[in-house]
């Protein structure tokens, strides 16, 4: 779940939920171990401060990142639909996957660039005013230049959907000619340095009897999954090309009334149409969505009590989407957001559901 803090270029800027957490963790984790060591002797307003505005300066150097994928983007006709910054960094969600290898190079090398020369100008600053320069400026700025670098670095590894796999997917495509066996080869490396970056992990916790190498270990994971929803992405988009969701929906939808008990939509729903879930209306308008997860949570001695708006996701928690939307976009939305199923709506009416 996200939340929307603005907009850019006509991106919406989205913060997910996850990113409070480590916003916080990185604020604490500088206060306290590492601007003490570089600045022994000041006052904790001091630490925590810088903290705050160097965490500050993190996400927004990953921000003006990921802009400079979108504005490459934009440029070559790609519409993007939002930038998100979460646990591990940020995200630009591209509509569409680029036309030609070439407009792939340029998209994802456009972030790395952006970093070196933010990093470079700002560690330039530090070491031309060095001391003169009160300690508040030249730890955030000092902070914020390696970040930069660091951050250039880090996403040039070659692990697909990162920059560095997407030039590698790029270079690939380019010699094959081919999308989809350019991404398996991408995702392929992916996995290799997603198990070497937890071996590396695991391998330091067990070899020093601390969490440090937690860190490796999620970034492994984090890498793991983004590659295969990375290929999961190509491989349905290049599948159903120009479809809309009109296409493939499916047109004929069993609904339950919000009032019915969760053991009458038990034995004449789930168990005679055999679905994952039900949408719920009332008067003929969409209300929610009835799962059989919903359903399972409902102690069995009060299934006969609780009815199926009291479990029910409401509407305004669901994902929806309309017959025109591009079914490859629709069908990312189920996959990202971990649903089972979309009700599509036209004109405020449910006229089918994407499964």
């Amino acid at each position: 779940m996200s939340v929307k803090i603005g907009k850019i270029r006509g991106i919406n800027i989205k913060i997910n939920y996850s990113w409070f957490l480590i916003f916080f963790f990185i604020t604490w984790s500088l206060a306290n171990n590492y601007l003490p060591g570089q600045y022994p002797n000041k006052p904790n307003n001091f630490y925590w401060t810088i903290g705050l505005v160097s965490a500050l300066s993190l996400y927004l150097s990953i921000l003006v990142h990921e802009l400079a994928h979108s504005v490459i983007a934009q440029g070559e006709g790609l519409e993007i639909n939002n930038i998100t910054l979460h646990f591990f960094g940020g995200v630009s969600q591209i509509r569409e996957e680029s036309t030609n290898p070439k407009t792939e190079a340029y998209m994802a090398i456009a972030g790395p660039l952006t970093s070196i020369v933010i990093g470079g100008v700002l560690l330039s600053i530090n070491s031309i005013l060095g001391s003169g320069l009160p300690d508040t400026f030249e730890a955030v700025i000092m902070y914020s230049g390696y970040v930069n670098l660091g951050l250039a670095l880090f996403n040039l590894i070659p692990a697909y959907p990162m920059d560095g796999g997407r030039v590698l997917r790029a270079i690939i495509w380019n010699r094959t000619d081919n999308l989809i066996k350019s991404t398996r080869t991408a995702t392929t490396v992916s996995n290799i340095i997603s198990l070497l970056f937890m071996g590396f992990g695991f391998f330091n916790i067990f070899s020093t009897g601390t969490l440090d190498g937690l860190w490796l270990v999620f970034i492994g994971l984090f890498i793991n999954g983004s590659s295969k929803m990375g290929l999961s992405q190509t491989i349905i988009s290049e599948a159903l090309g120009e479809m809309t969701v009109r296409e493939i929906m499916t047109r004929e939808v069993k609904t339950v009334e919000p009032d019915v008990s969760i053991q009458e939509v038990i034995d004449n729903w789930f168990s005679v149409f055999k679905h994952q879930g039900y949408p719920v209306t009332e008067n003929g308008e969409l209300v929610g969505i009835i799962t059989l997860e919903d359903v399972r949570e409902v102690e069995k001695d009060k299934r006969d009590s609780v009815t199926v708006r009291d479990v029910m996701k409401n509407k305004d928690k669901l994902i929806i989407t309309n017959p025109d939307e591009k079914a490859s976009d629709a069908l990312m939305k189920i996959a990202t957001n971990n649903v089972g199923r979309l009700p599509v709506m036209e004109n405020g009416t449910l006229v089918g559901i994407l499964t």
